[in-house]
């Protein structure tokens, strides 16, 4: 356990790569800070929100600094566009933030225009504004907005089917990327109802984040996964990579949002960084049905650095 006088003997990276040794230095710099007179406060989750909040909080209490003959910009909900001002909340947390999740290659400028196209997505996105709705709402609401997104018809389309007419398209191509596909209908559930929990935090309403696509496990919460395959399993086993070392963002399984497996050239889904998770099982008390230990990566263990 290192402490205020540790001497590193390797880089900052490295020591905040562990979890246990970034949770004791906020301690450390906490303690700090406190000792010097200025107030901490420590955000449990989304520090974004923290910071606005405490930033509103005091705001009065201090003049504002600016310089002389510089314009002052202001921005606010109601200047940026009459139309979906109430449902900015929404669309930064559906087009991806770094607490939900995100769709690869749809970017925030598309939502935007979206929403300025389709004016009937603008009650899909009033649900998440409405803290007591039920999942069904949710999803089906989620999953309307990303049918339209992907260039669907509303009233006929289903994303399934979507992401299906999509594949066929692309497969026709020389080259084309399955990360671009539309995800799948169990997928974009899972997503639409974190965007919702998340939605329901910002507006100051705290929703069981259990209860909304989130999971625990060792290392805090973490967003479940769905439980469906992507494709079917005879079309699944095609996809193989030929990375040589680690499988990191460049790996073909990795991009198609899948594990590496037994058909994988080098690694054969093992010894790389992207193998198919491994879940020990032990008797519950009742003894009924086991319990899922899940392994936990040992760099998560408190790591002795050498003074």
């Amino acid at each position: 356990m290192f402490h205020e006088e540790t001497v590193l003997q390797y880089t900052k990276e490295k020591l905040l790569a562990n979890e246990c040794n970034k949770k004791r230095f906020i301690e450390l710099l906490t303690k700090a800070l406190q000792k010097a007179n200025i107030c901490v406060q420590q955000a449990v989750e989304d520090a974004d929100l923290t910071i606005v909040n405490s930033a509103i909080s005091v705001a009065p209490q201090y003049d504002y600094c600016g310089r002389g003959k510089t314009p002052d910009s202001y921005y606010s909900t109601t200047s940026s566009n009459h139309k979906f001002s109430n449902e900015l909340l929404f669309i930064h947390a559906i087009s991806g933030c770094d607490i939900t999740s995100a769709l690869f290659g749809q970017s925030r400028n598309k939502f935007i225009s979206l929403f300025l196209k389709l004016e009937e997505l603008l009650n899909r996105a009033a649900i998440f504004l409405n803290p007591q709705a039920t999942t069904e709402q949710v999803t089906e609401a989620g999953e309307n907005v990303l049918v339209a997104l992907y260039g669907g018809d509303l009233a006929t389309q289903i994303l399934d089917e979507l992401r299906y007419h999509s594949f066929v398209k692309a497969a026709a191509k020389t080259k084309f990327n399955l990360a671009r596909l539309p995800p799948t209908t169990d997928a974009a559930q899972l997503h639409a109802m974190r965007n919702y929990h998340q939605v329901q935090t910002w507006l100051g309403k705290e929703k069981d984040p259990l209860k909304w696509s989130w999971m625990h496990t060792p290392s805090g919460l973490f967003p479940k996964k769905s439980e469906n395959d992507p494709a079917p399993e005879s079309l699944l086993q095609c996809i193989s990579c030929t990375c040589k070392k680690s499988c990191t963002n460049a790996c073909g399984c990795r991009k198609a949002g899948l594990h590496c497996s037994l058909p994988c050239k080098h690694c054969i889904g093992q010894s790389c960084e992207n193998p198919m998770p491994v879940i020990l099982y032990n008797e519950s008390e009742e003894g009924d049905a086991p319990a899922p230990i899940y392994m936990v990566d040992e760099q998560l263990e408190c790591e002795d650095i050498e003074l």
